[in-house]
């Protein structure tokens, strides 16, 4: 085996950390022995017991709870019980297969580029919470490691997607190489049987590997459907509470950009996460399309009938095989997805604002 350039090497030590924060963040814990796993179990059924027993506490006591107390409530319940449904399926998920893996230097650099507005978020809040509310302060450290690791998880996911589409690039790249030599005519002697029955074993292998390949996207909405569920619903929630805070803190005019640019922050981190998850998800639901027209190419009408048959099998195949990644069959992840999500954003962003002003009627004419 050829040793790794510098940009796999660093490609696989980003993974590695991921790979390493995940499984701190208990989201990957099927390396560690049994023991462990119920050990690190325990200690987030512990964590998430104690949270949410203070904010009923809380919650009772509070006798003024206004909408911004009601919406960090309700996130904050969101955040932890999402983080501890992903946690109890990776627990009882036993998947020996490792997705972080690869050492591609552009799954590295799509990581590192995710990676790192999530640091100067966290970095700008944390260097900055003595300017924020003590109840701000409180619902941070809360749902920090709960927010933190739903972060890590769509980017786990986006980089399985990744290397998944590398391989179809690879496979398309075969399959149009094949397409050029059977369309050029010459020499004759690719007329010949033997020249024939060399290309129905490339193309047997290439209807195998696309049928691998689809297996691949199977396996991913197996293991990240229930989280890529649970993530869309809350990085809509938390999206449409920050921008509607971004949007009070803007009108309020505040007296520092602390509070603005951590709404801001998270807002940007979200978008450019379900971004580039639906994007590259939408990649493999072309790069499935592409080969699929490109089989056509492969009929040859001087060919033999088990070659032509072959191909036929090969479309059919590509028809009712197709690369869609769908979070639990109840939306499948694409460019649409994206636009049907901000149209909901503005939405439920107006509403909000509508009960702000109903609530400020209500208080400056109570009677």
């Amino acid at each position: 085996m050829f040793p790794l350039s510098r940009k796999q090497a660093f490609a696989r030590v980003v993974l590695r950390f991921l790979h390493l924060a995940l499984s701190a963040l208990g989201l990957r814990s099927r390396r560690h022995s049994r023991p462990v796993q119920w050990l690190q179990f325990c200690c987030w059924l512990c964590w998430y017991t104690a949270i949410w027993a203070l904010t009923l506490h809380r919650a009772t006591r509070t006798e003024d709870c206004d909408l911004d107390c009601v919406l960090r409530y309700v996130l904050l319940v969101c955040e932890t019980g999402s983080h501890a449904i992903i946690v109890t399926n990776s627990f009882l998920q036993q998947d020996d297969s490792d997705s972080l893996e690869c050492c591609d230097p552009v799954v590295g650099v799509t990581v590192v580029g995710l990676l790192v507005p999530i640091v100067g978020a966290q970095y700008l809040v944390c260097s900055n919470l003595d300017k924020f509310s003590a109840r701000v302060i409180s619902y941070y450290w809360k749902t920090l490691p709960s927010f933190l690791g739903l972060q890590f998880q769509i980017i786990a996911f986006i980089a399985q997607v990744m290397y998944v589409n590398l391989r179809v690039r690879l496979a398309r790249r075969q399959l149009q190489a094949l397409a050029r030599e059977l369309a050029c005519s010459w020499p004759q002697s690719k007329l010949q049987a033997m020249y024939l029955d060399h290309q129905t074993a490339r193309l047997v292998d290439l209807k195998r590997r696309y049928n691998e390949l689809y297996h691949l996207y199977s396996r991913i909405n197996e293991r990240f459907g229930c989280s890529l569920l649970i993530i869309f619903i809350v990085f809509f929630a938390g999206f449409v509470c920050n921008a509607y805070w971004l949007f009070i803190d803007l009108r309020t005019t505040p007296s520092g950009l602390y509070p603005i640019l951590q709404n801001l922050g998270f807002i940007v981190n979200v978008a450019l996460q379900m971004s580039a998850a639906c994007w590259h998800c939408q990649q493999s639901y072309n790069l499935g399309r592409e080969i699929g027209c490109l089989i056509s190419k492969l009929v040859k009408p001087l060919g033999s009938r088990r070659y032509n048959h072959l191909v036929s099998e090969f479309s059919l195949q590509t028809l009712h095989q197709r690369f869609v990644v769908t979070a639990k069959d109840f939306f499948s992840l694409n460019l649409h997805l994206l636009s049907s999500m901000f149209a909901a954003v503005v939405t439920y962003l107006v509403i909000l604002i509508q009960f702000m002003f109903a609530e400020r009627s209500a208080n400056a004419y109570p009677g």
